[in-house]
């Protein structure tokens, strides 16, 4: 229990700074922005986890993602009607309470001048129905003042019990990412209050045991941590197993799925925990996602599903990658309204055992959209999901990956399209099976035949039928990685002087091409590019020697439009694949996508009928634990 939490009151939200990269993130935590012209660093010096020093004549605002109260989402989602804001300061100074609107607009409620003192405001959670949020500045008189720590407190009501959590992270072969998951969870001793085990589940050779560190890591947490084994199953089955291993334990009412290429701002984990305690209903609390490589930028704080085309979005008028050290949270207005969510990622996400009990585990689809479907599995049975602001991890960004260009692929389109049969509920899929075929084509267009082969492989696996897919976890990664390698398209060569020269040896017809402008454009080139490709046999010097170079991010179907060959480098930048186009694979792979894809809209109905039937069997614990012990080897 906290030093200011009394047995009434119960901490919800601790007041946290960084300690280590504090110019990278200090946007997260604190806002110099108020008028003094500060910058960060000359106002203020974190003293530890709880602490702050403001230096005099300054002023700070924790109006920021991490320290803002998300007053909308607990009027949303909870009982709590108000709030305790608790502050412990030393010094003379002011401390003044504000709260947003839905439209962002900043108002000031309450403050109070301090000397040496714990200061205490009660708030009410109300007109937060469409958004807004409290936080509290902080301005030093004559001399310096310091915060030592504030907390956020809900009153319990009568029976009320704290939750625990199994904590569950998955790892294949990022030992040293999964090192510091262990560390970020187990050096915060006052998250230990809400865990009841951490359980590893280790699907690689290079063993995160075997670490350096490791043993110090897990003494930190000690019997709450367990490393278990178990082959290569994917995300599914390695978050499926530790939903599985949360249900053995009375003690834990939630499972928090952890990413092992995620950090996390360990306060995160007490605070969804808490939000769940207090939910109305049980609740999947999901959190955010920020850019381990550029950490003050926020990836997305919800998103929705378009059932139109099987298809996510950000929520409300969010948007991608939004910078807070660019936009700070009081002049960012659309991230003070409440963004309904529909799912969360498992970058980080808990989920109340009660859920697990009454609609299953992940479904068997190795990785991608598992997450998805199962945030709408729960919709479906009356339990939402919430994107709490506050609860978030760091976790490797998307730009540097392209999936189609990987073996990834194929779980992409083929999870896509099982989790649109399941939860897209329109009629035929909607635009699903055209989009499906128009990726096709736009892959063909670009000369990636070994994307288009795996597409294929996908919708004909979907079609085979739910019970087709515990049997693939195991195998499918291998026989997809190996299917891939048989076009030009997936070698990567990381030695670009081993590869001939560029030399030009097609001929533009109609002249060179550059990007469409608009609509009308880019049809007209579109079906100049088809005819290209479907009637003219490429050239015999475009196999001597590539035509052009492109750059990973600069790749698109129009750039082709001229060519018959082209190096392209990977996305990370560690080599280039020769991109080769074949009149034949286009034909026979364009007529086969027609094929597969008006085979899927005929099917749609009776496919949708027979997974809704068949998924409760393949996502039960019972099938799940058969399928663990079928591939235990120890």
């Amino acid at each position: 229990m906290s030093d200011i939490e009394t047995d009434r009151f119960v901490t919800v939200n601790h007041t946290v700074f960084p300690t280590e990269g504090v110019a990278e993130v200090s946007a997260l935590y604190v806002d110099t922005g108020t008028g003094d012209g500060s910058q960060p660093g000359q106002s203020y010096e974190i003293v530890d986890r709880r602490s702050i020093k403001v230096y005099a004549h300054h002023r700070v605002s924790l109006s920021t993602y991490f320290n803002a109260f998300p007053a909308s989402y607990w009027q949303h989602g909870t009982t709590v009607r108000s709030v305790r804001l608790v502050a412990t300061v030393e010094g003379q100074g002011l401390i003044s309470v504000y709260k947003s609107s839905a439209r962002g607009r900043a108002s000031a409620l309450a403050s109070k001048q301090f000397t040496d003192e714990t200061v205490t405001f009660d708030l009410p959670i109300a007109s937060f129905i469409d958004g807004g949020s409290y936080w509290f500045d902080i301005a030093a008189g004559k001399s310096d003042v310091t915060l030592r720590q504030a907390e956020w407190q809900a009153e319990a009501p009568e029976g009320w019990t704290p939750g625990k959590t199994t904590v569950g992270i998955t790892t294949f072969n990022r030992p040293t990412y999964c090192l510091n998951q262990i560390i970020a969870v187990g050096q915060n001793e006052h998250v230990h209050e809400v865990l009841d085990r951490v359980i590893v589940v280790d699907q690689g050779t290079d063993l995160v045991s075997d670490q350096p560190g490791f043993a110090d890591a897990a003494a930190r947490l000690g019997d709450k941590l367990e490393v278990l084994r178990q082959p290569n199953l994917g995300g599914s089955g390695g978050f499926s197993r530790a939903m599985l291993e949360s249900l053995s334990s009375e003690e834990s009412r939630y499972v928090l799925l952890l990413d092992d290429d995620a950090i996390s701002e360990p306060e995160a984990i007490v605070r969804a925990v808490r939000f769940g305690d207090f939910a109305v209903t049980p609740t999947i609390v999901g959190g955010g996602m920020l850019h381990l490589d550029d950490r003050s930028v926020l990836y997305t704080q919800g998103e929705v599903w378009d059932q139109r085309k099987s298809w996510m979005r950000p929520s409300g008028a969010s948007e991608y990658d939004h910078d807070f050290a660019e936009e700070p949270l009081r002049d960012t207005p659309e991230l003070h309204r409440y963004l309904g969510a529909d799912f969360n990622g498992w970058w980080m996400c808990l989920i109340p055992t009660a859920i697990l009990r009454e609609i299953g585990l992940s479904l068997p689809v190795f990785l991608k959209f598992d997450d998805v479907e199962y945030s709408l599995r729960a919709r479906e049975h009356g339990y939402p999901t919430v994107c709490l602001p506050g609860v978030a991890v760091w976790h490797m960004a998307w730009h540097d990956k392209d999936p189609t260009r990987t073996w990834e692929e194929y779980f992409i389109h083929r999870n896509r399209v099982v989790t649109g049969l399941l939860r897209s509920h329109v009629s035929n899929g909607g635009i699903l099976p055209l989009h499906s075929f128009l990726g096709d084509v736009k892959l063909l267009f670009m000369l990636q035949y070994s994307a288009v082969r795996l597409r294929h492989e996908a919708l004909r696996d979907v079609m085979r039928g739910p019970a087709a897919l515990p049997a693939m976890l195991p195998t499918k990664q291998g026989e997809i990685r190996q299917l891939r390698t048989q076009y030009i398209d997936s070698e990567v060569v990381a030695d670009l002087s081993a590869l001939p020269p560029i030399r030009r040896s097609s001929v533009a017809i109609l002249g060179g091409v550059r990007k469409p402008t608009n609509p009308i454009a880019a049809l007209l080139l579109a079906a100049r590019v088809g005819v290209r490709q479907l009637v003219i046999k490429q050239s015999a010097g475009s196999r001597r020697n590539p035509e052009r170079i492109i750059s990973a991010q600069d790749i698109n179907w129009w750039r082709f439009a001229d060519i018959d060959s082209a190096l392209v480098t990977s996305p990370d930048g560690n080599g280039v694949a020769w991109y080769q186009r074949d009149r034949t694979i286009m034909h026979r792979f364009l007529w086969r996508s027609i094929r597969l894809n008006l085979a899927l809209a005929r099917r749609w109905k009776s496919l949708s009928a027979e997974y809704a039937d068949g998924t409760p069997a393949i996502t039960s614990p019972e099938r799940w634990r058969e399928a663990f012990d079928s591939v235990r080897t120890d």
